[in-house]
C-alpha cells in the first residue's frame, strides 16, 4: 500500500509542480517537502507538525486531506520511521539526580499542550494571510481556439474571489469555477486572478489563440 509522500509526490508530478512551486504556495520549505514524499518522519518535526504539512500539501493537491491524515497514521501506528526524539528523553532515568515525579509529567503535558496549541495557531495564521490556491483546468496555454467563446474553468480556496478579466465570477463551496469568455483579437490573454480573505493574491494568465 502507498504511504501518503507517495500519493503526494505522484499528484504533484501528474500536475507537473516542482517543488519550489509548492514551497512557494503553501510555505513549506523544499528539504520538508522532499523528506515528507520519502517519507523520512524522522527528519521531520514532531506529528502535529507535519499532520499541518499534509493537510496545506493535500488541500494544494486537491486531494481528501482527510484520508491522507488517516494514511499518516497508519503508517505511525505499524511502527514505520518514528518521529525524532530528543536525546536527552530517551534514557532520563539514566541521569543521576534526575526523578520522574507526578508533578513533572503533569508539568511536561502542560508544557507540550501549550506548544502544540500555539503551532496550531501558527499554521492557520500563515494559511490565512497566504496567497489562495489558484489551479487553471482550462484552457492550456498558448491554446487554439476555433470558437468566438473559450471556457475558462478551475479551482481555488472556497473562500476566495475569483476575477476573469477584472470581471467577478461564481466560485461553488468547492472552491471549483467556470465562465466563458469571448474572444476578440487572434490572440487574447486571459487574466484570473484569486483574492484571499487576507486581501493576497494570485494571478495566472492564459494566451488563446483564435482561429478562423
Amino acid at each position: 500500500m502507498r504511504t501518503v509522500g507517495q500519493v503526494l509526490k505522484e499528484e504533484r508530478e501528474r500536475k507537473f509542480y516542482s517543488l519550489e512551486e509548492v514551497e512557494k504556495t503553501t510555505k513549506i520549505r523544499k528539504e520538508l517537502l522532499e523528506a515528507l514524499e520519502k517519507g523520512l518522519y524522522n527528519k521531520l518535526p514532531p506529528s502535529t507538525f507535519v499532520q499541518g504539512f499534509i493537510k496545506n500539501y493535500g488541500k494544494f493537491l486537491g486531494l481528501n486531506t482527510e484520508k491522507l491524515l488517516a494514511v499518516f497514521r497508519r503508517e505511525f501506528s505499524e511502527g514505520k520511521n518514528p518521529p525524532r526524539i530528543l536525546e536527552s528523553f530517551k534514557n532520563p532515568l539514566d541521569k543521576k539526580g534526575f526523578k520522574l515525579t507526578p508533578t513533572r509529567v503533569l508539568i511536561s503535558v502542560i508544557f507540550g499542550l501549550i506548544i502544540i496549541f500555539f503551532a496550531y495557531l501558527w499554521f492557520e495564521y500563515r494559511f490565512l494571510v497566504g496567497a489562495p490556491f489558484l489551479e487553471i483546468t482550462k484552457p492550456t496555454d498558448q491554446f487554439n481556439s476555433q470558437f468566438i467563446e473559450v471556457e475558462v474553468s478551475g479551482r481555488t480556496d472556497p473562500e476566495a474571489k475569483v476575477a476573469i478579466n477584472n470581471q467577478e465570477i461564481a466560485v461553488d463551496q468547492n472552491g471549483k469555477f467556470s465562465q466563458n469568455i469571448k474572444l476578440s483579437d487572434n490572440s487574447n490573454t486571459i487574466v484570473i486572478v484569486a483574492t484571499g480573505q487576507s486581501g493576497k493574491q494570485t494571478k495566472l494568465e492564459r494566451t488563446v489563440f483564435l482561429k478562423h
